[in-house]
């Protein structure tokens, strides 16, 4: 679909971005089909997709060989609440997740990105920098007595 990057399901439109029966307000952005289907999978997720087709300088892609323009129609025109970045947590994925929200920083969309850090049965002792650094960074709260 040239509107939403995911596979077309029929002739007359896409059962992706063309979905009446289930209206959502929410888009979540991936890289890859193989990303939207994880996702769809787990049945975590309950709304739109946005395949993006790669990431900006992922094996020569740039900026405009992705299908942002159209994430940002998108937004605009379906009026979505959320756009949830689920880009890879690589240089690429985030340069790729930061240019959507200075893409998006116009309109009034929510713009949430997954989290990153300590995967569930992770020993500490085997995660590389980046992940200790990032699980840090993005530690939750447990109690509400303490500020």
């Amino acid at each position: 679909c040239k509107s939403c990057g995911s596979l077309r399901s029929n002739v007359d439109g896409c059962m992706n971005c063309e979905n009446i029966t289930n209206k959502h307000n929410k888009i979540c952005v991936v890289e890859s089909l193989a990303d939207q289907w994880s996702i769809e999978n787990s049945n975590i997720f309950n709304g739109y997709f946005h395949i993006l087709g790669g990431t900006i300088s992922s094996v020569g892609k740039r900026k405009e060989d992705l299908l942002i323009g159209s994430l940002v129609e998108r937004v605009n025109k379906d009026n979505i609440d959320e756009v949830i970045l689920a880009t890879s947590a690589t240089v690429e994925g985030q340069t790729t997740a930061y240019y959507i929200q200075d893409s998006l920083k116009n309109s009034k969309v929510k713009i949430t990105k997954l989290a990153q850090g300590l995967p569930v049965g992770g020993e500490i002792e085997s995660l590389d920098d980046g992940t200790l650094y990032s699980a840090f960074k993005n530690r939750s709260k447990l109690n509400s007595n303490s500020s």
